[in-house]
Parts: C-alpha cells; structure tokens; sequence
C-alpha cells in the first residue's frame, strides 16, 4: 500500500480545504491527481490551478464569506474553480446539472449567489437559453448584472459561443488567474479558518422546498478523513469519480477522500456502462462510489469479467449485487449517512470481518453520536429496538442556510434525521427506512411534497398524492396518484409538465389517474399513506406483469 499522509496533523495551518490541498501537492506533486479524458492533471498542477482560479474570482470581487455557484458536470474545472474559492474563504454552491428552471432559480436565489459558473449546455440541458428567460438583464452589456429576480447575482462566467454580451467568456476568466504572484492566493488563504463556512449543498429533504445544507471547512474535512480511514484509502488509490460533485457524497466521498489521501480520482462526465468499465480497466481503478442502478448496468454487460477489475474498495458491501463486482477477498463497507451528516455517518472499516460488514451499516463515525429515540417521545430507547436515527457531533452540518442552528438541532444539539434504524449490543447501526415521507429513488432523496406541489400547478390536475415504490434495482421509484378536476388531463400531458419543472429522478415513474373516492382515507379523513403505498407497489406490479408479458409475446 501507499503511504498514509494525515496533513491534518499538522496543526491548524492545513486545517481548511485549500491549505490541505497545497498540503497534498507538496508531497506528490508529480502524480496525477484527476485523470480525465485520457489526460492526467498532477497534484502541482492542480493546487497551481486553483490558486490561479482564486486570482480570477476576486477579479470578479470573490471574498471571503461570497457565495459561489458552479453549475457543470464532473471535470477538473469543477475541482480547479471550487478550490479557488475556498482560498479565498468564499462559499461553496454546487448547482445540481439535472435541475429545471424553478429548481435552478430557487437555488440561486435562496443561496444568494453572487457569481455563477457554468456549462452553457450539458445532455439536454440549455442552461444559457435557462438564464437568459430568468435573468434578462443577463444580455445587457452592462457589468456587474442586476437581476430584479437574482438580486445577488452579480456575474456569470459561461463557456461556448456566442454567449450572452453580460456574462463573461470562461477562457477569459481563466486568463486572468494567469501572472497573479503565488504570495497574493497564499495571503487570502491563510486569511481563511476552519470554522468558516465552505459550502451549501441543496438537498430535497422532508420538505416541499430544496433546504440549503451548510458545512464548514472543519467539518468536511473531518467527514473527508473519515471516509478515507473508514475505506482504507492510500496514494495508491484509484476512485471512479462519476457520482456528481453537486451531491455531499460525490464530492466528499469520491472526490476529497481520495484527493487528501494522495490518491486519483478518474473523472467520467456521462455514465456509459461499457465505457465505464473500459475507463475502470485502463486506468486501474480500486475504489467504487456508484448508484445501485449503475452497478447493476455494469455487471449486465456481455462482456463483463470482475476478474479483469482491480476494485476492492468502495461502499454497498451489504446489497444485492455486492458478490457480483467485489471479488471474495474485498474491503468494501456499508454505510449510512446523509447530506446534513457530511455524508456517512455510520461505516463499517475496510478491515473489519465481512460478517460484520454484510450485516450491518457500521458504527458512527469518529466524532459522532450516534442514537436511537422514540420518534412521538424523543424518548432514548435501549439496543435493539427500532426508532428514530439521531445524531450529532463534529461533521454534522452547522446549519441549514437561513436557518437558525435552534430551528435544526434539539437541545442537545441532536439533529432529528427521520430515519428508522436500530443500534445492536455492541453499537452497529442496522438502517430500516425512513419515517418522514421521502423517496429514496436511484440513491437520492426526493421529498414527495415537492412533487406534489408541481402537480397541483397543472391547471387539470384537483388532488396529488405521492408515495414510493419497490424496485430491486434502484431502491424505489416514484408513483403519483391524481385526481383529475374539471379540466380532463392524460398521463403523458402530466408527465410532459412533470419533465418541464423537475429534476429528471424526480419525475413520477408511475401516473395513476382515479377518482377521489378510490383514495385509501384514515377515520380523520386524511389519506391514508400506507394503503396508498401498498396500492401503488400492487399497480405497478400489474403494470410490470403486463409489460413483461407483451415482451414475452414479441
């Protein structure tokens, strides 16, 4: 294995995100710290970069505590740019790439974004036809940008051509880092401490409205070393790095992890499962961060051979597909975690017997409590007994932004997850499901209410109620149950609007059209929601029956 450097050692001069990086170039400053598009990007060249992108934000009048979007798939400009602003003690906002207009504008706003960077277009995204109808201003000559809609954005750096004559052109952004003496970034970063807030990741939640979840340099950098110990993660490490940078466990997990333990991160923008596991096989690949879905492509390929792997690390020890890509000598974990706990709270280690690592999803991370209450009560409740996931400690969140910490936490600082577990005798967590009414689909929380709340916008759409469904591959799919008002409406109309203003994982997999009285009702007259689930997994299991059937007949 290769050395294990814990720069944090220190003391409290590498204790930010930026300093740690400049930590980790000093020692392996030649080898590739991203490797992308066949390219390598060594750790010199990368902590250069970032110091460069600090010089051209404050240009821009980036300082410390300005809030930062980057809106852009996987690539190493994402790493470069979000290094910059944490030297300059700017905050962090990653921009999910799958966001629809209102999802886009309530970010912005809510985070009170002053700088954007962004992609002009990704997959079948038009992110600049996007900003222009939110922000029109935005073909103004004039500079700095004032948006009566996005009263704190100030610029917007967009790559490609032509581009709208207020925002600036990436390759001029990037011109002006270049020349900026070394000692300037240095002063602004040594200006920066740990307890300063670095980012705000937006997350669904249990709410109808995305909440920002704002971590600081201490704190992420205390789950980073984390993951890395609770992985066994070293220099010689090769992680595949395609769970999005927007998500805390893409960034912290995938990317930071494997950063701060001298280690490359292998970037792939778009997930092709052949492509996938030709990039794993070239470059050597041993750590997998993945979603359930995307593994289950993988191992669905004609041609795939876990022996012509060299993956051995990563998460997911405990699923269904585990023995199919793990060899039978692997270290993979289980864990739980999310993103306002930075986000694996509970792991098993690398080096714990597989028993325990198949059984259970670990023990709490250093530095966090980890219990288990009464959800009516908050009554603690004793070892294997099921009840309500809480948690505190040192790499918790601080806040949700806007939010006062006394809105967040309990008043023993414990933050309420809505999750159900259990914690056995010797203090292994065992994850049940979530109490609070949230959709797990494909690995990310999705708050059905957020759902709903779109689906009442359709001018012929009276009640919506959505609810989960099973589905062995990517954990639950979404189903919607619609009571139609005067105005008659069709399942692809309501699908049609529903891939108009959401997220493409959030847009309802199943769109049941019935009549108010067939909606199961609680003695208050409130709709039932388990009998709604139960009914929809029964639905969406004829629905699946008949499918296969018709490809049966083909």
């Amino acid at each position: 294995m290769g050395s294990l450097l814990h720069p944090r050692d220190a003391g409290d001069a590498v204790n930010t995100l930026a300093a740690r990086l400049e930590a980790i170039a000093t020692t392996y400053s030649a080898r590739p710290a991203l490797i992308f598009q066949d390219r390598a990007v060594s750790f010199a060249r990368l902590a250069a970069d970032a110091r460069a992108a600090a010089a051209a934000l404050a240009r821009l009048g980036v300082s410390k505590g300005t809030r930062v979007a980057i809106l852009m798939p996987n690539r190493p400009d994402w790493l470069r740019c979000a290094f910059g602003i944490w030297h300059l003690g700017a905050i962090l906002v990653p921009i999910n790439t799958l966001f629809r207009a209102t999802e886009l504008a309530h970010a912005l706003r809510h985070a009170d974004v002053t700088v954007l960077l962004a992609v002009s277009r990704f997959l079948n995204h038009d992110y600049q036809a996007v900003l222009a109808d939110l922000c029109p201003e935005l073909d103004r000559p004039e500079r700095p940008i004032r948006s009566a809609a996005l009263p704190c954005l100030r610029s917007v750096v967009l790559d490609g051509e032509p581009r709208p004559r207020g925002a600036i052109a990436w390759n001029d952004l990037i011109a002006w880092g270049h020349g900026t003496p070394d000692k300037w970034p240095s002063a602004a970063r040594e200006a920066v401490v740990p307890s300063d807030d670095a980012a705000i990741f937006f997350t669904s939640g249990s709410t109808a409205t995305p909440k920002g979840v704002v971590h600081t340099h201490a704190g992420l950098l205390q789950s980073t070393d984390n993951v890395a110990d609770r992985l066994g993660l070293d220099s010689d490490d090769r992680t595949w790095g395609y769970l999005p940078f927007f998500f805390n466990g893409g960034l912290v997990g995938v990317a930071l992890a494997t950063l701060f333990r001298g280690g490359a991160v292998l970037l792939q923008e778009v997930f092709d499962a052949a492509e996938t596991f030709s990039l794993m096989q070239q470059h050597g690949c041993t750590t997998l961060f993945a979603w359930p879905h995307q593994v289950e492509a993988l191992i669905r390929l004609p041609n795939f051979d876990r022996s012509k792997l060299r993956i051995r690390k990563g998460v997911g020890a405990n699923t269904p597909w585990a023995a199919k890509l793990y060899p039978p000598d692997h270290h993979a974990v289980s864990a739980w975690g999310m993103t306002e706990t930075g986000p694996m709270a509970a792991s098993s280690r690398f080096d714990d017997a597989l028993a325990l690592r198949v059984s259970a999803h670990g023990r709490a991370m250093p530095g966090l409590d980890i219990r288990i209450v009464d959800p009516e009560t908050g009554r603690p409740l004793p070892a294997n007994v099921d009840g309500e996931i809480i948690v505190r400690g040192s790499s918790l969140m601080r806040t949700y932004y806007k939010h006062s910490p006394a809105d967040c936490f309990d008043a023993d600082g414990f933050f309420h997850t809505g999750d159900c577990g259990r914690l056995d005798e010797t203090g292994h967590l065992h994850f049940l499901g979530r109490i609070k009414d949230v959709i797990k689909a494909a690995g990310v929380s999705v708050a059905a209410a957020e759902i709903e709340a779109v689906l009442l916008a359709y001018a012929g759409i009276k009640i919506a109620h959505v609810v989960p469904v099973p589905d062995p591959t990517r954990g639950e799919n979404i189903a919607a149950f619609v009571v139609a008002g005067d105005t008659p409406c069709t399942e692809e109309e309501i699908l049609a609007h529903c891939r108009s203003n959401l997220a493409s994982y959030k847009v309802p997999l199943h769109v049941f059209l019935c009549r108010e009285d067939e909606l199961p009702t609680l003695g208050s007259g409130k709709v039932d929601r388990r009998q709604l689930r139960a009914l929809a997994a029964e639905r969406a299991g004829r629905v699946e029956s008949r499918r296969s059937k018709v490809e049966g007949e083909r």
